[in-house]
Formats: C-alpha cells, sequence, structure tokens
C-alpha cells in the first residue's frame, strides 16, 4: 500500500508556564538559593573537586550521606565555601517565578530533557493533548453514536465502592469508537486506528534559558488562593515550541481544519463549563490548547463532551469520589459551587497571574 504523507509545521506558543516532568526532583542537597529569584543546581563532579581542594572531602562525604536537615546552602556557610566558589561549581541556573515560602520541605521537580540537557517537548504529549481534543470533537458532533458509552458511565458511578479505573475503562471503548475504522485493501477488510495517521515529532531543543521555576498556586472560586511548596522547571511564557505534524492520509481522514475546529470547540467548552466560574476568567484566543503536568483535569477529559455542563458537574464530582482523591479536597462542595473540580491551576511569575499550561497554536 503506497502511503500518502503530508507535513506541515506545528508551533505553539507558551502563554502559560508549561511543565513536562521527568519524574525527577531536585534534593536539598543538589541546589542552592543564590538570591530570592535565582537557583543554582551544582554540579556533583565539580563539587566533590572543590571539596576535594579545600581539604573538605570526608565532610563532605558525611553530608551527603547522612540524613540530615542541612542543606547544601548551610554546610557551605559553616565550611566557609565562598560564593564565587560555589557558582563555579553550577551545573545551570534558574530563575524562580513569584514564590511564596512556605514551611516544610520545599520540592522542585524537574523538566524532561535530551541528552545534552536541553528541555524539548516529546510529540507523545502533543499528540495525547490532540488525542483528546479530537475525541472531544467527534463525541460533540456525533452524539448519538455515544450514548450507550454515557448510560454505562453512570451505571459504574452507581456501585458504591472506590474503583481507579473506571474512567480508564470507559475511554479505551470511547476511543476504539471514535478512532477505529475499517477499509477494504487487497480484498481484505482491515481495521485501523486513525490516530497512527497522525505523527508528531519531538521538539526541537529549547535552551535553558526558556526555563523558569514556578510555583504550584491553586485558585479558588471566591478569588483566595492556596499556595503549595512545590516549584516545577517550566517552559516560560513567550517560548514556541516548534515541532513537525505529518498526517498519514492512508490511514488518517483528519485534516488540519478539522484540528483546528477541534481545537477552538474544545476550549469553548472549556472556558465555559470551568475557566468562566474563576476570577481569573478574561477569554483565551480561539486556538488555545492546554498542554503538561498542572493544566487540570478539564483540560484532559472528555467527561463534559458528554454529559454537558449541568451533569458534567455531578459526574466528574462523583468520579473524584469513586477513584479515590481525597476527601481533603472537598469534591462534596462542587455541587453548590457549580463547578467540578473547584480548583484552577496557576502560578505567578514576574508579577504577573498565569494559567499553567496554556498555549496557542498555529499550523501551516
Amino acid at each position: 500500500m503506497e502511503r500518502k504523507l503530508k507535513t506541515y509545521q506545528l508551533h505553539l506558543t507558551v502563554k502559560g508556564p508549561v511543565f513536562i516532568g521527568d519524574g525527577n526532583e531536585i534534593q536539598k542537597k543538589e541546589y542552592v538559593f543564590l538570591n530570592k529569584n535565582t537557583i543554582g543546581v551544582v554540579d556533583g563532579a565539580k563539587f566533590y573537586s572543590l571539596a576535594k581542594k579545600l581539604h573538605l572531602q570526608r565532610d563532605f562525604e558525611k553530608f551527603m550521606i547522612e540524613d540530615t536537615r542541612e542543606d547544601l546552602k548551610h554546610w557551605c556557610i559553616r565550611n566557609h565555601v565562598s560564593v564565587n566558589d560555589l557558582k563555579s561549581c553550577m551545573k545551570y541556573v534558574e530563575n524562580v517565578g513569584d514564590r511564596s515560602e512556605e514551611k516544610g520541605k520545599l520540592q522542585i521537580l524537574t523538566c524532561i530533557t535530551d541528552a545534552y540537557g536541553n528541555p524539548y517537548i516529546p510529540g507523545s504529549s502533543l499528540k495525547g493533548m490532540l488525542r483528546t481534543i479530537l475525541l472531544s470533537r467527534d463525541i460533540i458532533c456525533n452524539e448519538e453514536n455515544y450514548s450507550a458509552d454515557i448510560r454505562q458511565i453512570r451505571k459504574d458511578l452507581e456501585i458504591e465502592r472506590a474503583n481507579r479505573k473506571i474512567l480508564n475503562n470507559n475511554i479505551t471503548r470511547i476511543e476504539k469508537k471514535a478512532f477505529c475504522i475499517s477499509k477494504r485493501i487487497d480484498n481484505e477488510e482491515v481495521e485501523f486506528n486513525t490516530m497512527s495517521g497522525i505523527i508528531i515529532s519531538d521538539s526541537e531543543p529549547l535552551s535553558r534559558d526558556d526555563v523558569i521555576l514556578c510555583q504550584k498556586w491553586e485558585q479558588h472560586t471566591d478569588g483566595t488562593y492556596k499556595t503549595l511548596n512545590i516549584l516545577r522547571e517550566c517552559l516560560k511564557p513567550g517560548t514556541v515550541i516548534k515541532c513537525t505534524l505529518t498526517i498519514d492520509e492512508t490511514l488518517c481522514n483528519i485534516k488540519i481544519k478539522d484540528i483546528m475546529e477541534a481545537i477552538q470547540m474544545f476550549y469553548e467548552q472549556y472556558y465555559e463549563v470551568f475557566q468562566r466560574k474563576f476570577p481569573r476568567n478574561d477569554r483565551g484566543e480561539t486556538n488555545t490548547v492546554f498542554l503538561g503536568g498542572g493544566s487540570g483535569f478539564v483540560s484532559k477529559t472528555i467527561i463534559y463532551s458528554l454529559f454537558g455542563e449541568k451533569e458534567g458537574i455531578e459526574i466528574v464530582k462523583n468520579i473524584f469520589d469513586r477513584t479515590g482523591v481525597s476527601k481533603d479536597h472537598k469534591h462534596y462542595k462542587d455541587t453548590r459551587m457549580g463547578v467540578s473540580p473547584h480548583i484552577l491551576k496557576c502560578t505567578r511569575y514576574q508579577g504577573k497571574e498565569y494559567m499553567m499550561g496554556q498555549c496557542e497554536v498555529n499550523i501551516f
């Protein structure tokens, strides 16, 4: 079978910090705050060589091995390590967005990088985002095809026990219905997943200068905030993520105009059922998407496409209840508040508030 490929440029302009984590953290013995707004991450090998040069090798080894409350900055102060010596051992330095200092351990979550230490966005993250958006469009445009799935989700949620797989099992079936098609090839019926015909490359490598550390902020519907002792390595606003989008037209009948229409429909729904319920409700452009960690449940779900706003609030609340989400999150209040979940994931940078993961897409 001869393949018919069309390749496009896919660019995302970062409007709110984007976090794609690699599952790791920077430990307190691996970084120092050089000032309130700057953190330095130490190159372990360089710092060990410095410790040897300063005849602090044994003390440093003991510091690294023992479970101590002391962090690297205080170890340096105690051992009279100069700021200039410390700076000479830096792997990289990062700007810290507006941070509210909290009691307790500070977590610093790292972003995914390539073999050379450059941040990038995996094509799989971008394709996952588009999959949800395209699935939402199919549900909205072909509502009658999903009536049995809607009934099944309702039925599953009536069972009074926790089940973390409630959503996964149903979504797998719904995705198959939306994306699997049969084609006759050489007198034989062959089943294809149309999403296999959408190929997105990893982004071009970005720079460490594109990365900032952003604190996790949670905005409530009454305008109050909760700040958490978590910093994430994020791509800063203004960064342009560049990659290629290839459509194999022998496997996929989705066109660029379909993708852009789906993006517009998804954001319109996101705004109406969720974002406008918060003080941070200035509407984005029609090509707005949400990418990466910390961008929130509503940006990654098709529940509101299936059930609409009113029933969707109840369904989302019940999903949280059945999938073991902590009662501390108080989702039992969602119905009264008229939104579920009732928290908007935000951060602050240079005095301005941003929604996590917000980007604008252009394909050409």
